[in-house]
């Protein structure tokens, strides 16, 4: 495992964090909320960096790092730059 790439946690730090459609409604119905998947990318480690099959980005990165209440989340997102540069996270589930 590696670190969360710098700019992946610049962008979250100056809040430019996007969810997809499917990561809201996680959001919306589960017990995790944005503060916790916000900290888990911040001080999480990078699993997996993979090319981007949609191409809408370079890679997508998987992050595993813990919510606040210690709780291990796995991530999905990629770097996408619609009006300025953000962090778009696609899915997110409890580490099992």
């Amino acid at each position: 495992m590696r670190g969360v790439p710098n700019q992946i946690i610049n962008l979250v730090k100056n809040h430019q964090v996007l969810f997809s459609g499917k990561a809201r409604h996680q959001l919306d119905i589960g017990v995790f909320d944005t503060d916790d998947l916000i900290h888990s990318v911040l001080y999480g480690k990078l699993v997996k960096k993979e090319r981007d099959e949609q191409q809408v980005s370079r890679y997508k990165y998987t992050i595993v790092g813990s919510s606040r209440s210690g709780i291990s989340i796995y991530s999905c997102g990629k770097m996408i730059s619609l009006f300025k540069k953000a962090y778009f996270i696609i899915t997110f589930h409890e580490t099992r």
